[in-house]
């Protein structure tokens, strides 16, 4: 097998991880979209700034639900790629970030995800995530 594919299983476990993440924080279930990240895990992002550890990602969740409103986000990410080495990995995806309210959707930003991995006690989770919006509608960047 070649240096950075890791195991099947392994690239199993983090592509259902990067879903994982879009489907918990797009349907407010804050502590499954926590448990995407390690004790120490890292969030950062141009609109809602940098979050380390377990309390700063639960403040990130409150502030982030806060600046819905009402609207239903839905995270798309596309392009999954990353690169495997023992128990740690590095990737990332494009992101298609869509509101939704009253039955109709509206891309309201895309970017890309810079990602860091560690695998602990056989689960794959996030060690940093970096969001970089590269567009969006005015009201949402």
């Amino acid at each position: 097998m070649a240096t950075g594919m890791g195991t099947w299983e392994d690239r199993e476990q983090i592509r259902e991880l990067y879903a994982r993440y879009a489907r918990t924080i797009d349907n407010g279930q804050w502590n499954e979209w926590l448990d995407c990240f390690t004790d120490d895990g890292v969030f950062e992002s141009s609109r809602f700034g940098r979050h380390a550890g377990r309390e700063g990602l639960r403040r990130f969740t409150a502030i982030y639900k806060e600046s819905l409103g009402g609207v239903k986000p839905i995270h798309m990410m596309t392009n999954v790629a990353f690169s495997v080495n023992g128990d740690v990995a590095t990737g990332g995806c494009y992101l298609a970030y869509f509101h939704c309210l009253n039955g109709k959707g509206v891309l309201s930003a895309v970017g890309h995800y810079t990602d860091r991995l560690r695998k602990i006690g056989g689960e794959w989770k996030f060690e940093s995530r970096q969001v970089v919006v590269d567009g969006a509608l005015p009201e949402h960047i």
